[in-house]
C-alpha cells in the first residue's frame, strides 16, 4: 500500500484511551470519527481533506502512539491515508471478544521487521500548476513502496521510495527514480539523497 500519513503533534501529556462518551478504547476496537482536531486548520489542504472524509466513518484502531493518539487506516474504505486522532474525537461502536484472524495477521506483519531494502530520499519543489500528490505517487510507484508528505503552499514534497533487496535490479530501479526526478520538466528544484540500505 502506498500513501502518506497525516499526523498531529505529540502532546506533552498523554491522552487517556477514553472516547467521547467515556468508553475505554483498546487495540482492535472499531470507532466512529465524530470530530476532527482543531489543529487541522494549520495543516496542508490534503491533510484537512483526509480528516474531513473520515468524519462519520468507522475504522479499526490499528495502534496507539506515545501521545495516546489512535492510528486509523482509511484504506481500503476511503483512501490510502492514515490519520492519527485524539481519543476524544471518536466513539467506540464495536468491540470483539477476540480479534479476527485477519487483524491478528496484520498486527504480526506490523511487528515483524521490514525486509531488507534499498531507499532513496527526496525533497522536491515543483513548478506552479503541477499536481503535487500525483507526482509523489508517480515517484513512489517506481519502487515497491515508500511515502511522502506535501506542503502545498510551498509546492514541496518530501519523502522516500524503496525497493526490496531481493527484487531483481533493485538499485537500478532507484537510479531510474532518481533520474526521473532530476530530469523532470515539472521539477523546480530537487535534493535527492544517495541510495542506501535499510533493514
Amino acid at each position: 500500500m502506498v500513501g502518506h500519513s497525516i499526523c498531529d503533534h505529540i502532546p506533552e501529556e498523554k491522552h487517556p484511551p477514553i472516547d467521547l462518551c467515556g468508553n475505554d478504547l483498546q487495540l482492535g476496537d472499531w470507532v466512529r470519527v465524530m470530530a476532527v482536531p482543531l489543529s487541522i486548520r494549520n495543516m496542508p489542504e490534503n491533510s484537512k481533506s483526509a480528516f474531513s472524509r473520515a468524519v462519520g466513518q468507522t475504522f479499526q484502531i490499528a495502534a496507539f502512539n506515545e501521545g495516546g493518539y489512535l492510528e486509523l487506516e482509511m484504506w481500503p474504505k476511503i483512501s490510502l491515508d492514515t490519520i492519527w486522532v485524539e481519543p476524544c474525537c471518536v466513539t467506540r461502536v464495536r468491540r470483539y471478544k477476540r480479534l479476527s484472524r485477519a487483524f491478528q495477521k496484520k498486527l504480526q506483519q506490523r511487528a515483524a521487521p521490514p525486509p531488507p531494502r534499498y531507499m532513496l530520499d527526496f525533497n522536491i519543489t515543483l513548478k506552479p500548476g503541477v499536481e503535487i500528490e500525483a507526482f509523489g505517487h508517480e515517484v513512489i510507484g517506481m519502487g515497491t513502496g515508500g511515502g511522502f508528505a506535501v506542503w502545498p503552499q510551498q509546492r514541496r514534497i518530501k519523502g522516500s521510495v524503496h525497493t526490496h533487496k531481493s527484487q531483481a535490479n533493485a538499485v537500478t530501479v532507484l537510479e531510474s527514480a532518481r533520474s526521473f526526478i532530476l530530469k523532470s520538466e515539472v521539477v523546480e528544484s530537487a535534493q535527492v539523497g544517495e541510495i542506501c540500505e535499510s533493514g
